[in-house]
């Protein structure tokens, strides 16, 4: 065999290394984009919210201000408005500076599961403060749908993510019972939230769940803004928080893996309980173009949800932990009866 022959596969093998060693660079690489652009998407955000939203910069109003002027059937008191964006920023704070930390900057949530998007959340956000803050309300109408889609997609990324990873970890072994697979130590299924939980996945819901709120809100205000009639204005009221209940039924009696999803459920429930509210002492806008009917309407309406959504959220909350209690104490038994995990290699 000549020299040549033999060098042929230490070349292919020395080429090989090289590609993989670049494929990892360029992950890297791409990974730190997404880390810087998450904390600059997160400060410009708040800036913006604050100039905006507290101090005026943009129309010379605040957006409590613009709030009490275009108030509608399903504006929340404004204490709720508060305490929410309060959470909401601060648990985002909290992601932007964990995801550059080394246990966090590489993880699956945060580059397969959030990527680009939160970015784009930013952006999107910043977009509306600023088209509501100079009353163009049909560009602010376009920027809050676009917030809502990114929020929509980064949960919807996540939950692949969580399943992938889960799937994999099935395929190498059988079990008895019902024992719950999770990511990793890290992660964060609906059942047992950990610190990664709390820093990767609940900022986005809280925020996605009052979003949801905000959306059919920026198509009211828009309405009023117009001087619609009033029972067009009444009805995408109610069509939109029954669509909203429907969709927080079903996130929380689906069966999918991590399932069910509280904080979304929750965040809505939050928000028609402050419609409710809002709707018991009516301020003298609503009460000039509305019916008496048409409030109590709305109101009762958006109680129900809130009760009908908090009261669903207990019940499955206590259901699984009675039947993770069952289970436990079925695995208890099996392991008394000698009775345990089937691995791959017996069968």
């Amino acid at each position: 065999m000549s020299a040549s022959t033999t060098s042929q596969p230490r070349n292919a093998d020395a080429s090989t290394k090289s590609a993989s060693a670049d494929g990892r660079s360029s992950r890297c690489n791409s990974n730190r984009i997404i880390n810087t652009l998450n904390i600059f998407g997160y400060l410009f955000n708040l800036a913006t919210a604050y100039l905006g939203g507290v101090a005026g910069w943009f129309g010379g109003v605040s957006n409590q201000e613009l709030s009490d002027k275009y108030q509608t059937l399903i504006t929340p008191a404004a204490i709720y408005f508060g305490y929410i964006w309060g959470l909401i920023f601060l648990f985002q704070g909290f992601f932007a500076a964990a995801q550059i930390l080394p246990r966090f900057r590489d993880h699956p949530l945060v580059q397969r599961g959030i990527g680009y998007w939160y970015f784009m959340t930013c952006l999107a956000q910043s977009a509306w403060t600023i088209c509501f803050g100079y009353e163009m309300f049909i560009t602010a109408f376009v920027a809050m749908v676009a917030l809502l889609l990114t929020l929509l997609t980064i949960l919807n990324l996540q939950w692949r993510s969580i399943d992938q990873e889960e799937r994999k970890k099935k395929s190498d072994r059988f079990l008895v019972a019902n024992n719950a697979i999770s990511l990793d130590d890290d992660d964060f299924t609906a059942s047992f939230p950990s610190l990664a939980y709390w820093l990767l996945r609940f900022p986005f819901a809280i925020h996605a769940g009052w979003i949801a709120i905000a959306t059919p809100l920026m198509l009211s205000v828009l309405l009023v803004s117009k001087i619609i009639d009033t029972q067009i204005e009444l009805w995408v009221a109610v069509i939109s928080v029954a669509m909203l209940f429907g969709m927080c039924m079903g996130l929380l009696l689906r069966q999918d893996s991590g399932a069910p999803s509280y904080v979304f459920p929750a965040v809505v429930a939050y928000g028609c309980a402050g419609i409710m509210w809002e709707l018991s002492a009516p301020n003298d806008a609503i009460l000039g173009r509305h019916e008496d009917s048409s409030i109590n309407l709305m109101k009762n309406v958006a109680g129900f949800s809130a009760i009908a959504i908090g009261v669903t959220i207990v019940s499955r909350f206590i259901a699984l932990v009675l039947r993770d209690q069952i289970c436990k104490k079925k695995e208890r038994d099996y392991d008394e009866d000698g009775v345990g995990y089937i691995d791959a290699d017996e069968v």
